[in-house]
């Protein structure tokens, strides 16, 4: 590792700060000014995340887990729905989204458990909501758990093997008509081009047009002229694409190789600390899955499930709680 470990990180952050805001401000001008506060927000809570040590969490963890469910249950009570779901909570001035908010919290809760699959129950009320993509994304909070812990990794391949084998009937009755249509779309998008499968073909049309150097700012036809829906979230890396072109696109892959890389050496820097290495690791994991699941819907590669671009996507609930996360890693 460099002499300042942290200085990889720091650089990472920064380019996709800046890209950020340049791309929020070319599409989403709007956005700009909560975006910024986001960012602001975030790094305070950085600050306050170096004073949280994971493995001192062990006699608030039962506080926290029942803290995390209430608080995800409260857009379901409150009964906001947006596009057909219950994941926010309306606070007049902005909204905010339990499920990216109770990530760190739900993490340092599992690190420091004996009975990890009780993660099931917060993961059971985001489906609820219903929220697929959230619920993928907490649920994918478990995996370091399940790579070091042999029962657990057994038991999660039995599980695995029963929800294979009963996956048509999942689909059958355990899934949404707009998610099924998520998945047939996604085999094939142009059996509904101007419809479910509008949304994929017209990321594929951004990426694939922005050449080279791109179209430039505020240049790029599809998020431009609004041919692109959800241009600013859920397919903010194929409006990136449209405008910087492959070397912006390439700047952003390094920035999160960068960060990614960074953690998975932090992690294993601190094996003799298990809370802090787990935590690290989990954290690692899911700004990776994060990245990949969003740039693989963005391609056409994997099924449109909502998840954000970390730190990219416009939404500062992700943002925000993705500083924090960082700073309760390097409280060590």
């Amino acid at each position: 590792m460099s002499k300042n470990p942290f200085l990889p990180l720091v650089i990472g952050l920064s380019f996709l700060f800046c890209i950020n805001i340049l791309m929020v401000s070319s599409v989403a001008p709007n956005s700009v000014l909560k975006q910024i506060i986001a960012w602001v927000i975030g790094l305070v809570l950085f600050f306050i995340g170096r004073f949280i040590n994971p493995k001192q969490i062990i006699s608030s963890k039962w506080i926290i887990f029942i803290v995390c469910c209430l608080f995800l249950l409260t857009p379901i009570v409150l009964n906001n729905i947006t596009r057909g779901s219950r994941r926010w909570i309306d606070l007049g001035f902005t909204s905010v989204q339990p499920s990216e908010f109770v990530k760190p919290w739900l993490l340092l809760f599992l690190v420091n458990t004996t009975i990890p699959l009780l993660h099931l129950i917060p993961v059971g009320i985001i489906m609820l909501q219903p929220d697929l993509g959230s619920a993928l994304s907490v649920l994918f909070l478990i995996v370091p758990l399940i790579v070091y812990n042999k029962k657990l990794f057994k038991l999660s391949i039995i599980i695995g093997l029963i929800g294979l084998s009963l996956s048509p009937f999942i689909y059958k009755y355990g899934l949404h008509d707009y998610q099924k249509e998520r998945i047939i779309n996604f085999l094939n998008p142009l059996s509904d081009p101007l419809d479910k499968g509008y949304n994929v073909i017209q990321s594929k049309i951004a990426i694939g047009s922005g050449g080279l150097w791109g179209k430039g700012y505020k240049k790029g036809t599809q998020g431009q002229l609004l041919f692109l829906p959800e241009k600013h979230t859920d397919f903010m890396f194929a409006t990136t694409a449209e405008e910087l072109g492959t070397v912006g696109v390439l700047i952003v892959l390094t920035s999160y190789y960068l960060l990614i890389s960074t953690l998975f050496k932090k992690a294993f820097l601190v094996t003799q600390n298990r809370a802090l290495f787990l935590f690290t690791l989990g954290i690692a994991i899911q700004i990776w899955m994060q990245v990949f699941v969003n740039i693989g819907m963005n391609l056409g590669i994997l099924p449109v499930t909502g998840i954000p671009l970390p730190f990219l996507s416009v939404g500062g609930s992700s943002i925000i709680t993705l500083l924090f996360s960082l700073g309760v890693i390097y409280s060590s």
